[in-house]
């Protein structure tokens, strides 16, 4: 999954299009205005609760029209103090970002770079960031978890072993149960995210908590999409680099992986409550079916 999405030939690494009309999926910015007014007010928000005019950094951009339209709606005088900054490994879509908002931010590869340019304090917000790192997927047997290994689209299940910390694993599942477990996500986090002095983030992702993540879909919930449709395993294996791949996002480990490295939790609500007052949303699965975490880092004392 991260070769195919993130090698020297991967998805979001080469330079095909991969949002809007032309693309293989489209984006909650691309469709309604309501979630970067709704970002706007958060970042003020935000400012208005740390006392100060916190960086912001987003993750994974996409095309960046989130951010073209959270400088519209942060108005005259937020712009003039907003110090913006990107994370993104796709070039292609890096220069697209930076024209998006008029060159009025700072690229970067990772969120250490980030970092060092905009400083360890900062607002961190995502748009479908996480939904795209790699998993392990596993199913429960009888007596065990499996893990899948493929050769090419065809699965082969062995016995797991070094099961990865998730809170999937401490749930009585029926067998054949597939589960994805991103622990890639932790790593990110312990390597990249824990340099955090204080701030908030909001992520903005496609997933459920660990009591809700798999109602009535036993086979998990990887797929593919390509030209906007969608494509099930085992096809969903198929042409690597050519697809883009995902899973809903355990918002259960997000928020105790983040407690891990002193990241507090807030709330999880749906898209549909977050813009409530902002403008029209999607459609109701949609704006359910997304969901929103704020998490909190406060400062260090020295």
């Amino acid at each position: 999954m991260a070769e195919s999405l993130y090698g020297k030939n991967g998805y979001y690494t080469s330079p095909r299009p991969v949002l809007g009309r032309r693309g293989d999926f489209t984006t909650t910015p691309k469709l309604t205005k309501s979630l970067a007014k709704a970002v706007a007010a958060w970042i003020k928000q935000e400012w208005k609760e740390h006392g100060r005019k916190l960086p912001v950094i987003e993750l994974g951009p996409g095309d960046g029209t989130l951010a073209a339209d959270i400088f519209k709606h942060l108005g005259f005088l937020g712009r003039r103090v907003l110090n913006y900054h990107f994370v993104e490994i796709s070039p292609h879509l890096l220069d697209r970002q930076i024209h998006a908002v008029d060159h009025n931010a700072t690229g970067h590869h990772t969120l250490s770079q980030a970092f060092d340019a905009a400083g360890k304090d900062a607002l961190i917000l995502s748009n479908e960031f996480f939904d795209a790192f790699p998993v392990r997927i596993f199913k429960k047997e009888e007596e065990h978890f499996s893990e899948l290994h493929l050769a090419g689209a065809i699965e082969h299940w062995l016995p797991a072993e070094n099961l990865p910390d998730s809170s999937l694993f401490q749930k009585d599942w029926p067998s054949g149960q597939r589960l994805e477990v991103a622990e890639s996500i932790q790593h990110w986090m312990n390597e990249e995210l824990a340099q955090l002095n204080s701030g908030s983030l909001l992520t903005i992702d496609y997933g459920e908590d660990l009591d809700h993540l798999y109602h009535r879909r036993p086979r998990g919930s990887l797929r593919a999409y390509a030209h906007h449709q969608l494509i099930l395993p085992p096809e969903a294996y198929l042409n690597p680099g050519k697809q883009d791949l995902t899973f809903d996002v355990n918002f259960t480990d997000l928020s105790r992986w983040g407690n891990a490295i002193g990241i507090t939790s807030g709330d999880l609500k749906t898209q549909e409550t977050f813009i409530a007052g902002f403008g029209p949303g999607l459609n109701l699965d949609a704006d359910q079916a997304f969901k929103v975490l704020r998490q909190e880092k406060f400062r260090k004392s020295v």
